[in-house]
């Protein structure tokens, strides 16, 4: 498909070659054509950046999103390790408010559920501040889910500019340190 510009630059040429007297209003319909082009095409710009930030703003709610559910989803997690006698039912948030009531009633000392609920925590999806600290300081790698999470939310912090793969190769400390550093900006 060629240039709709170059091909009005040549209509113009062809009608003022061809007929000098009626030159005058071909070219002022074409003088209203080409107006009418550009604006469609800046309106096509505006629309296509405004259908890029909806996009970045949708990865942005996603992430989030994912964000509070792997919250979630880790304290509750470390609830039922912290507190294996109080079973599980239908109702998750129910169960949590269960244990942490048997928490409250036993008083908490059980050395076996702390670190029951400290290894769920290092093993959640969405890496902690545990997991991001032991990453940096070369003490352990992400999991699977980890970093799959990581690289997401290194996408969103750093606007898109780079893909998973150049995230990848800039090294886990560096996502963790990343990730670790926009916490402590939004605490």
């Amino acid at each position: 498909m060629s240039d709709p510009r170059a091909q009005l630059t040549s209509l113009r040429e062809a009608i003022v070659a061809a007929s000098p007297a009626e030159a005058g209003q071909w070219l002022v319909m074409l003088d209203a054509i080409e107006k009418d082009l550009a604006a469609m095409v800046a309106r096509q710009q505006r629309l296509q950046q405004d259908v890029e930030d909806a996009e970045h703003a949708r990865d942005a709610a996603n992430l989030a999103r994912m964000k509070v559910m792997g919250q979630l989803n880790t304290l509750q997690k470390s609830l039922a390790a912290a507190v294996p006698d109080v079973p599980a039912g239908q109702d998750p948030q129910s169960d949590a408010q269960r244990r942490i009531e048997w928490l409250l009633s036993h008083g908490g000392v059980d050395p076996g559920a702390a670190e029951a609920a400290k290894a769920a925590e290092m093993e959640a999806p969405m890496p902690g501040r545990a997991v991001l600290e032991a990453v940096i300081a070369g003490e352990r790698r992400f999991t699977k889910a980890q970093l799959e999470f990581t690289i997401a939310e290194a996408m969103v912090l750093t606007g898109w500019q780079m893909t998973p793969l150049e995230l990848t190769g800039k090294g886990e400390p560096w996502l963790a340190q990343l990730v670790l550093d926009n916490q402590s900006a939004s605490a």
